[in-house]
């Protein structure tokens, strides 16, 4: 009986002392020297043999190539002159650009930053539009007439963008007469992911109470017939491309609501590459 009493008194002394795999002279509870290069004695280590250890300390912390973590998982890898890689999740949601972040929960996965990726459209040869000419006008009870494609485009990978449009209105008097100091119109633009039909009706990705970037335009005119006058459209759009590919978005103009009918003048190139200051520019949103 004593002889059986002594070993489960030494079996119980094992389970509580520290254990080192490859390695007689363990630094914490559970100590791996993967490459079995520890000194036998004393708790110095080289960076070469921290390199390829593993140890978990009393209180739960655990370090990847440091001995003494002060937080519940330390990772070494590399140095500032030669950095190297000391971390792979591979969870589904990894991509070339995302960072690590998390939810309110502390659950973490890859994602875009908003900051970090930027899209810059494409833009045509524009649109000339007549001011006075019905087919342009808006209607509240119908968006698939009054817009009209501009040539211009944007191409946004899946997920949700803000798009900032940016577009001069080139506003080109007749040549016998000009707006009045009374007269205005309200110019509308927005986004299509159908390029083939015109008119055209706003594409249902825009989300967010999103779907028209616009301008009202006031008179008067220049002062010369046939002479130029500018304003500019600064807005923004909300896109959730939800599919799986990279979707076209095509940009429309026109919607118009004026002061009168008969509003002299055209929009030159409305939309189009002639003006330097167009841009279609999209922003990710980082996703709820």
């Amino acid at each position: 009986m004593r002889k059986i009493n002594f070993a489960f008194f030494l079996i119980s002394l094992n389970v509580y002392s520290q254990v080192g795999i490859n390695t007689s002279n363990p630094l914490g509870n559970f100590h791996i020297d993967a490459g079995k290069d520890n000194p036998v004695t004393g708790n110095t280590l080289s960076n070469a043999q921290k390199d390829n250890d593993l140890i978990i300390l009393a209180n739960g912390n655990m370090g990847i190539s440091a001995i003494n973590p002060t937080t519940k998982l330390e990772i070494n890898s590399g140095t500032i002159t030669l950095p190297s890689d000391g971390f792979k999740l591979n969870d589904g949601s990894e991509g070339n650009g995302k960072v690590l972040i998390s939810d309110d929960n502390g659950s973490a996965h890859w994602l875009l930053h908003p900051a970090q990726k930027i899209y810059k459209g494409v833009m045509g040869a524009g649109l000339d539009i007549d001011i006075s000419s019905s087919s342009y006008t808006f209607n509240s009870a119908n968006y698939g007439v009054g817009f009209y494609q501009t040539g211009s485009y944007i191409d946004l990978p899946p997920g949700k963008w803000r798009v900032k449009i940016d577009l001069v209105i080139p506003y080109l008097a007749d040549t016998s007469s000009t707006m009045s100091q009374d007269e205005w119109f309200w110019l509308r633009t927005t986004l299509s992911d159908n390029g083939a039909s015109n008119p055209s009706t706003p594409s249902a990705d825009l989300v967010d109470n999103s779907r028209w970037a616009s301008e009202v335009f006031q008179g008067p005119g220049p002062l010369v017939a046939n002479g130029n006058k500018f304003a500019m459209i600064n807005g923004n759009l909300i896109v959730n491309n939800s599919s799986a590919n990279i979707k076209r978005y095509y940009l429309l103009a026109g919607g118009f609501t004026r002061s009168n009918l008969s509003i002299p003048g055209t929009l030159e190139k409305m939309g189009g590459a002639q003006w330097q200051d167009n841009k279609l520019t999209a922003y990710a949103i980082e996703q709820d």
